[in-house]
């Protein structure tokens, strides 16, 4: 048994096979990394969410008091349609790589 014959995470130092790579991590640590990112990404994208449904509730009662030729009608109805924009990207991108979400 030599110095190549185990490798240690370089996040939790786990021993490991051997490997030259140095700043390599364990199959565990990897793991959380991943949930991490990805309970980010979920949160943002919920985060999302909320907010087109504050900017639907803006826009009706914007035509309740003010009619919807207003100009704060037009700007609102933009960002709606920015937002679910955004937001049908984002689920795409999620849902191309190892990511899932349900934008339902």
């Amino acid at each position: 048994m030599g110095m190549r014959d185990q490798s240690w995470c370089a996040s939790c130092g786990a021993g490991m096979l051997y490997t030259e790579d140095e700043n390599v991590t364990c199959y565990r640590c990897d793991q959380e990394e991943y949930n991490k990112i990805e309970t980010k990404s979920s949160k943002f994208l919920e985060y999302m969410k909320i907010h087109l449904i504050s900017l639907e509730q803006d826009k009706d009662e914007t035509v309740s008091t003010v009619g919807d030729e207003s100009i704060d009608w037009h700007f609102i109805e933009g960002q709606i349609v920015a937002t679910k924009h955004l937001l049908s990207v984002a689920t795409d991108i999620m849902n191309s790589t190892n990511e899932r979400y349900d934008n339902e």
